[in-house]
């Protein structure tokens, strides 16, 4: 029925190369809307030789330093029925838009989000180096047959690029593209595509379950959902094949892109809900996860270990607090492979997700109205986020998840309005620490207890103020407000480079800026109670040799890559993102290796800190630590690293560098420290006073003979 030419190629030939004859222009003022399309005129453009720059012995035609410069090349197409898939090829220096015949196919990240007007006077947000002239290759924007009968007619086409610079001082511009074309048969249209350039790779055999949607010749919108067919094959071999039958689920669907700026990445993001055939719900088990119709297909692309969101989803569902159900998948998207996704249940009222009472639409009075809510904090007016209320202290918005606001009706938002109203009204009396009368009464402690521990363990940037839930069942069942469940955690785990997030040391509870996204007022005075926070280190304590131990979490993330196995490697082929600076990203790692280490020596060094801040002395006692290590700052590091730690009693201490094969690479002397803060300090020089290579090492902090080990990285 579907999918079966999924790989019904031939051959490729290139239709324009970098060093064509293109017509180009350099402005100092806005061209004509319509200049990127086949009718404009251009006969007042120059002609030159692609591609166009300055410096690194790059460009065809040598141009002036300028902030951008605007390029044009027509090609012809014989029979577009006989062009299965296109990639651009683009080498650039610093950011580029590309369109085929007006029609925006691609641009840089370091330029606004796709879609929106990039005036001729726009730098890049940052710089971007080409590939081609040190012996790499360009990136790619692949189009599949569908996109390309949409773009494309038979006869003449334009394909318009648009470079800028980073900045009219920068030292070099670059600007070389290619368009090459997959042909079905033995059609020779064009030309041999460079000895560099890689046909998309043809997988046959996975390791993890496949996914297969057809959206029947349609784009995928925001909103509303569209109909699609998806299969799914999940063989019990753990082997699966292209042509293997669905086993999992063969049906129909209805799907919408989701996210707020995530759905405009090149890997987007997806939220369907599986239906019959005449369109209605159909609850159903996907992966072995519980029946139900709403689901999302969350698409990795920041977090390049594709492991952050699965990890703290796994550990809130371990400590008792309900999370979405993750399973990793690979994806085909009308015919075209899409990488590596996460199959996740969608946050909503059921009795395997949020396990609160149904509120009908007649349920207005007494304890029928009195629950189930959940409630969002959120940006106002993106994605589902279309109704809810203000509070009447701070201005912050409570938007309406369940109830949906399409469905919600007065008498309800009257009584959770009011509701929330009540607690705020608690929360600013002097006396709001009361266990009879204060948000003792109000709260279910323990939850929020969990929420906070886990958002902090993340430092995820988002918390309290955005993706934040809070829910209440019916007075009958609970009266109270419980927090949860989490949700997006691609941006935490030192993942950000803003809201000093990418730190390990200080709680983003006490962090609360003007003119960035704003919590509400009272998470704050919760964590400033004595006994809230006394209970959180309780909790934290308990957890922190089981749960939240270094093992623990280790182990959760090395069977995710043991799992993931060669789809790693699938995923990044397609999506060529390690080594590029994708935002929010704080650091950028060449290796996917190196990711993972990231994660964990961050992951290390917060739980290290948050020991120091929080963990009861009796356990550091029967953890028998006489130290604390408070961070190793900056990791990765260049070109010093920083060992700050405090130790209990006076003590001797030294520190040992290892490579990853225990070869001793620095020792450095014992020095006596008296108790409180200590620093020690390694230069990435080795015992000869040459400077290490690029890579991870291990250091052994030594104290009164005990001893910590971790793991650093050196980059240059």
């Amino acid at each position: 029925m579907i999918f079966q030419n999924l790989f019904a190629q031939d051959h490729w030939e290139t239709a324009i190369f970098a060093n064509d004859q293109w017509k180009y222009f350099v402005p100092d003022s806005e061209l004509p809307n319509n200049w990127n399309t086949f009718s404009f005129d251009d006969n007042n453009w120059d002609i030159g030789e692609g591609g166009f720059g300055y410096a690194d012995d790059d460009d065809g035609t040598i141009i002036n330093p300028t902030i951008s410069v605007y390029f044009r090349n027509i090609f012809t197409v014989i029979d577009k029925s006989k062009l299965f898939a296109s990639i651009l090829s683009a080498d650039y220096d610093d950011g580029y838009v590309a369109y085929l015949n007006g029609y925006e196919i691609g641009r840089s990240y370091n330029l606004s989000e796709p879609g929106t007007f990039v005036p001729y006077n726009q730098t890049t947000s940052y710089d971007h180096e080409a590939s081609l002239y040190n012996g790499g290759t360009p990136e790619s924007v692949f189009m599949d047959s569908l996109l390309i009968d949409s773009l494309l007619v038979n006869g003449d086409n334009v394909l318009a690029i648009q470079v800028h610079n980073v900045g009219i001082n920068s030292s070099d511009m670059s600007g070389n593209f290619f368009l090459s074309f997959g042909i079905t048969d033995n059609s020779e249209f064009y030309s041999e595509p460079p000895s560099w350039f890689q046909e998309p790779i043809e997988y046959d055999e996975f390791n993890l379950p496949l996914i297969f949607i057809d959206t029947y010749g349609e784009d995928i919108p925001d909103d509303p959902r569209i109909p699609a067919y998806m299969g799914i094959i999940n063989n019990e071999t753990g082997i699966n094949h292209i042509d293997d039958s669905f086993n999992d689920y063969d049906g129909h669907i209805t799907i919408e892109r989701r996210g707020n700026s995530s759905q405009w990445n090149d890997k987007t993001p997806y939220r369907f809900e599986t239906v019959d055939a005449e369109g209605e719900n159909n609850n159903v088990a996907l992966l072995g996860m519980p029946e139900e119709n709403d689901w999302v297909l969350y698409a990795p692309w920041q977090d390049k270990t594709m492991i952050r969101n699965v990890l703290i989803y796994q550990l809130s569902n371990e400590i008792g607090r309900y999370a979405s159900k993750t399973r990793f998948v690979e994806l085909y998207l009308n015919n075209e492979y899409r990488g590596v996704y996460v199959l996740m249940e969608k946050i909503k009222r059921d009795g395997n997700r949020v396990s609160i009472s149904k509120l009908e639409p007649d349920e207005t009075s007494g304890d029928d109205v009195t629950g189930g809510y959940i409630l969002k904090f959120d940006w106002y007016y993106t994605g589902d986020n279309i109704g809810g209320f203000e509070s009447d202290y701070d201005g912050m918005i409570y938007n309406y998840h369940y109830p949906k606001p399409s469905d919600i009706v007065p008498e309800q938002e009257e009584y959770i309005q009011n509701y929330i109203y009540d607690f705020e009204n608690i929360m600013l009396n002097d006396d709001y620490t009361n266990n009879l009368t204060g948000y003792p009464s109000l709260l279910n402690v323990e939850s929020f207890i969990d929420f906070i521990l886990l958002q902090e363990l993340a430092k995820n940037v988002d918390a309290y103020r955005l993706s934040t839930y809070i829910y209440k069942d019916k007075e009958s069942i609970d009266n109270r407000l419980t927090a949860g469940p989490i949700w997006d955690f691609n941006h935490g785990f030192g993942n950000c480079d803003y809201g000093e997030t990418w730190e390990v040391d200080n709680w983003l509870l006490e962090y609360n800026p003007e003119g960035g996204d704003q919590m509400a007022f009272w998470w704050e005075l919760l964590w400033q109670d004595e006994n809230f926070q006394l209970k959180a280190a309780q909790r934290y304590t308990e957890l922190r040799s089981t749960i939240f131990s270094e093992d623990h979490i280790n182990s959760i993330i090395d069977s995710s890559i043991i799992y993931l196995g060669e789809a790693v490697d699938r995923n990044f082929t397609r999506w060529p993102l390690l080594g590029n600076y994708i935002w929010p990203n704080y650091y950028v790692f060449d290796t996917y290796d190196q990711e993972i280490e990231y994660l964990k020596s961050w992951t290390a060094d917060r739980l290290a800190w948050m020991d120091n801040e929080i963990l009861l002395l009796g356990t550091k006692n029967n953890f028998h630590l006489d130290y604390s290590i408070v961070r190793t700052y900056p990791n990765p590091f260049n070109p010093k690293v920083t060992f700050t730690f405090k130790i209990v009693y006076p003590a001797t201490v030294g520190l040992n560098i290892y490579d990853l094969s225990g070869r001793q690479i620095k020792r450095i002397n014992k020095s006596f420290y008296h108790s409180g803060k200590c620093i020690m300090n390694w230069d990435a020089k080795n015992e000869n006073g040459n400077i290490v290579s690029t890579g991870t090492y291990i250091y052994e902090l030594i104290i009164n003979q005990k001893t910590k080990r971790g793991k650093i990285v050196y980059l240059k």
